[in-house]
């Protein structure tokens, strides 16, 4: 292979990694991940169309926070690259909606109200504040709270079904978690946020954030042993996302590589399912 068609290739996947990442679609694997490891740990089986609602849905949710009322309003010619991903996020909106309709009044009732706690963190409803995010330390808690009921709570009370013991440790878990993948996250946003947001690693500083986070971290492990029978994949998959998280969160600086945060941060959750499913298959549950 010539060096330009090497540079042309390249600069092809560029383009098609940044618009996978910028499209949202990484993040809405990452929540899929998470909700077919849900499905693996606990046994139940969640509906097909769920999945469908959750990803496209999600897709549509994160590129209205991005690329929302203000991004239009700051840049009121965008490029065709903007102009592909509102298509695409209308459409992912339409067929969120089509895979809802396919789901019990549970569903609708309980993505309502994901969507009202997205809203909240998204929208200026608090008189002094443009949204919940510029409360600093609650943006994260929020999320982390949106997560656990898209990919915990959702699927198992939509079909009026109720949360065993495992699934309540599972959801302190997943929320320790989620809020531990924010941080690079924050660290990477203390360039842009605003002087006044009190983010934990404005707190903290980020010696004792990254400290803080190896033993956040080996708690998630640990709760492993509060189930009831928790099987070997379980704890090697959770051992792995627990270095790999604290190892994100050490190597995070406000100076970061593009897709440090967007897309090998991410990629955690995939990561843990795939050592959960090769786990089990080779050396069994």
């Amino acid at each position: 292979m010539n060096t330009l068609a090497y540079l042309c290739l390249m600069r092809f996947f560029r383009s098609v990694l940044g618009f996978y990442v910028n499209g949202s679609f990484h993040v809405s694997a990452a929540l899929i991940s998470l909700l077919l490891y849900t499905e693996m740990l606990s046994g139940f089986q969640v509906a097909p169309s769920y999945y469908g609602a959750l990803f496209f849905g999600s897709v549509a949710g994160y590129n209205l926070l991005k690329y929302g009322v203000e991004h239009w309003r700051d840049r009121p010619r965008p490029g065709g690259r903007y102009r592909l991903i509102y298509a695409i996020s209308l459409l992912s909106l339409l067929a969120g909606g089509c895979f809802l309709l396919k789901l019990g009044f549970r569903f609708w009732l309980l993505s309502a109200g994901c969507v009202l706690l997205a809203g909240l963190y998204a929208l200026p409803v608090m008189p002094g504040f443009r949204n919940l995010r510029s409360f600093g330390l609650l943006k994260v808690p929020l999320v982390a709270l949106i997560w656990v009921a898209a990919t915990v709570w959702i699927p198992v009370w939509g079909p009026g079904a109720s949360l065993g013991w495992d699934l309540w440790v599972e959801s302190g878990q997943r929320f320790l978690w989620v809020c531990l993948l924010m941080l690079p996250f924050e660290i990477r946003d203390m360039q842009t946020d605003p002087p006044g947001m009190r983010t934990l690693p404005r707190r903290l500083g980020l010696p004792l954030t990254r400290r803080l986070s190896w033993i956040a971290a080996m708690l998630f492990v640990l709760a492993v042993g509060l189930k009831d029978a928790p099987a070997l994949a379980e704890w090697v998959s959770k051992g792995v996302a627990a270095i790999l998280t604290g190892l994100a969160v050490s190597g995070s600086k406000e100076d970061q590589p593009a897709y440090y945060a967007s897309f090998w941060v991410e990629s955690i959750p995939i990561a843990c399912l795939l050592v959960y499913l090769g786990w089990s298959q080779f050396a069994g549950p």
